[in-house]
């Protein structure tokens, strides 16, 4: 299946070996009610430490398992409901019934639904190590303990010194279309990387407060932040996108403030948006498991009182920067291709300046193909370049080794 940069179990010999017999295995269906899927579902990861995932589409999902096929069962931040403890391995037996047990314990019969957690699988945040081609910045995974290790579903490279996100990675699944739907958003989590509160920066209130300190006006900083139906505000704008995740709480789990940047919300929602949404269908489209890089560059620019540009910051004259330019890198690992594509974070520009096409635009290239109007600067003036241009151009951008153009 899928592998993630998560620990690999192994399981005793007497326990895990795999029984095949003439049944069709385990279906378990993520859409059906109490008496077939678990309130708070588990984590659910194989004997090589990869998720297992659904497939399917919207409510006509479903995980296949064969007969005799282990996995590990984890409630990181609870316990089950039930059978206890946090952690079970399980033996599919058919339909939905599985043997399951603790590691070193007896083995008991139970349904599948009957393995719910307490409460939504809670994720992990840790540093680890640095990243920046100089190894300046700091490396953060965010994810779920799942045994010793942690299962990353996103990594940061973040600088704490000025509060920036460089870029944020993460796999996108082919099998996307069979995510969770309807989920409410959580609440932004500060963990401990910075020093002020983040969230009340991020407030359309303190935005424009911030703004008229910066440009010597009011007047100017009305026009620059106006009301919530303009879209002229700085939102806090997901790296790695939580619909880019398969389950709820892989989903809450993209919902901390370093996997954001500010974001103009007219880009955010515009252009931006339908860019990722056709990214899903890419990959869905092409069968492809993409390793996704979403980053960061330079800082927004507006004219001050006397006409001259200024940086735009949100906290303290120097952290928390809104980014000029928003990228993203796509990665094909099994084919070594990939694309780069770059938008402009300024719905107040007039024109796009020349310097600010910083690698060298694709015609049509398929990756845009949602984005009805890539050249319209309120909704993010965008374009497509390959990966190693954009590498040239921009410092933040992770080394790669030379690759195809993924089309």
């Amino acid at each position: 299946m899928k592998h993630l940069l998560i620990l690999i179990f192994a399981f005793s010999f007497s326990k895990c070996s795999l029984i095949q017999d003439s049944t069709s295995g385990c279906t378990l269906n993520p859409d059906g009610n109490e008496h077939e899927w678990p309130e708070w579902p588990p984590l659910m990861t194989d004997e090589l430490g990869d998720f297992v995932l659904p497939t399917g589409e919207n409510h006509d999902r479903q995980i296949n398992l064969e007969t005799g096929q282990v996995i590990l069962l984890s409630c990181p931040g609870s316990d089950f409901d039930g059978p206890g403890g946090t952690e079970l391995f399980a033996r599919c037996k058919s339909g939905q019934e599985f043997d399951v047990w603790e590691e070193n314990g007896d083995s008991n019969h139970m349904e599948f639904r009957m393995l719910t957690c307490r409460k939504q699988p809670m994720d992990t945040v840790m540093e680890d190590g640095t990243c920046g081609r100089n190894g300046e910045y700091s490396y953060i995974e965010i994810g779920f303990n799942v045994g010793t290790s942690i299962a990353t579903t996103i990594s940061v490279c973040h600088d704490l010194a000025t509060s920036r996100t460089l870029y944020s990675t993460h796999t996108l699944w082919d099998e996307i279309s069979a995510q969770d739907h309807g989920n409410d958003s959580p609440h932004f989590n500060p963990d401990t990387f910075f020093e002020f509160d983040v969230n009340h920066f991020y407030t359309m209130v303190t935005q424009k407060e911030t703004i008229a300190q910066l440009v010597g006006s009011d007047e100017l900083a009305d026009k620059y932040i106006g009301d919530f139906d303009s879209g002229l505000f700085l939102a806090r704008g997901h790296l790695a996108p939580n619909a880019d995740f398969m389950f709820y709480s892989w989903m809450d789990a993209s919902y901390h403030f370093i996997n954001v940047a500010p974001q103009w919300n007219i880009f955010n929602t515009e252009n931006w948006m339908w860019f990722e949404i056709g990214t899903r269908d890419f990959a869905t489209e092409r069968f492809l498991d993409l390793q996704v890089y979403t980053g960061t560059h330079e800082v927004c620019q507006l004219e001050d009182v006397n006409g001259n540009l200024v940086n735009i910051f949100l906290y303290d004259g120097n952290k928390l920067p809104i980014p000029r330019f928003y990228w993203k890198i796509l990665h094909d690992p099994m084919s070594n291709s990939g694309v780069a594509v770059v938008g402009v974070n300024n719905p107040h520009l007039e024109s796009i300046p020349e310097d600010y096409i910083i690698c060298p635009p694709l015609e049509n290239h398929p990756i845009l193909a949602s984005v009805y109007h890539p050249e319209d600067i309120q909704k993010g003036y965008m374009w497509a370049c390959r990966v190693e241009d954009l590498v040239k151009a921009v410092p933040e951008v992770p080394q790669f080794p030379a690759m195809d153009l993924l089309m």
